[in-house]
């Protein structure tokens, strides 16, 4: 599945037209330079505002001779309504981990303040937030735990971010997750050996994991698919491609409806 993005610098315009769509029309008209098939599924993904608060949706396309355009389920579009709602009274600004995410162009860790380069993976505690999908982060780097953490719950997602395999592990045999996303470089269990590890429990077999990692060589690839990866992307990533990526596995296996 691949992403649409649209942008309302004005987010009172986005407000109008999903809370009181023209004609009852659940459809929207392609940004410009966007092509899509008939009846291709895409995840649309909008940036709203100054600050590019963002949340997504999977929509259907439908090319007629009128144009393109994608249709959306009534209880996505209902969604997209709560959420431009509930941003056109929200106070405050966004955090800046989560606007940089949301910007759509490649996402780094930031250098960390002066005083923290020696802050240790207990600086940034676990969190679950959201109504969505349940999804296990699992990264040894503090400053990316918190922007995947800030991206992944602007689109309504259920986030735990921990810091090692070993407490990633204890939370998946204590709770269920729809979702795992894993770095191949961890303290002490390796991301591979935590992949191998799922592969081979009961209950957690199946669990989707995707690989987020800086090893970008073909045989590391490789390698984790062969230990049960679903997918692999390789940092710095793309916001929008991560959020189509995610939202594709979790279709595809048929967990965290939201």
């Amino acid at each position: 599945m691949r992403s649409v993005l649209y942008r309302f610098p004005d987010l009172r315009q986005f407000e109008q037209i999903v809370c009181d769509p023209e004609g009852g029309d659940l459809e929207l008209g392609l940004p410009a330079g966007e092509v899509v098939a008939d009846g291709e599924w895409v995840l649309a993904i909008f940036e709203l505002g100054e600050n590019r608060r963002a949340t997504s949706s999977a929509a259907c396309a439908c090319v007629s001779p009128e144009g393109a355009r994608l249709t959306f389920e009534p209880r996505d579009w209902r969604r997209l309504a709560r959420f431009a709602e509930a941003e056109a009274t929200r106070p405050g600004a966004t955090p800046d981990a989560a606007a940089r995410l949301r910007a759509g162009g490649e996402v780094r860790p930031a250098a960390p303040p002066d005083g923290d380069q020696g802050a240790g993976p207990a600086s940034s505690p676990p969190r679950l937030r959201g109504k969505g999908a349940r999804v296990l982060v699992v990264d040894d780097d503090p400053l990316v735990r918190e922007m995947l953490s800030a991206m992944l719950e602007a689109v309504e997602l259920a986030v735990v971010a921990v810091a090692s395999a070993e407490e990633a592990l204890e939370r998946a045999r204590g709770a269920a997750f729809d979702l795992v996303v894993l770095d191949w470089h961890l303290p002490k269990m390796s991301g591979i050996e935590l992949c191998r590890t799922l592969r081979q429990e009961p209950g957690l077999c199946d669990l989707p994991i995707l690989f987020l990692t800086a090893n970008a060589s073909s045989q590391d690839m490789r390698h984790a698919f062969a230990c049960g990866a679903d997918d692999y992307m390789v940092k710095p990533f793309r916001a929008p491609e991560l959020g189509a990526r995610l939202f594709s596995l979790l279709r595809r296996t048929g967990r965290g409806a939201s």
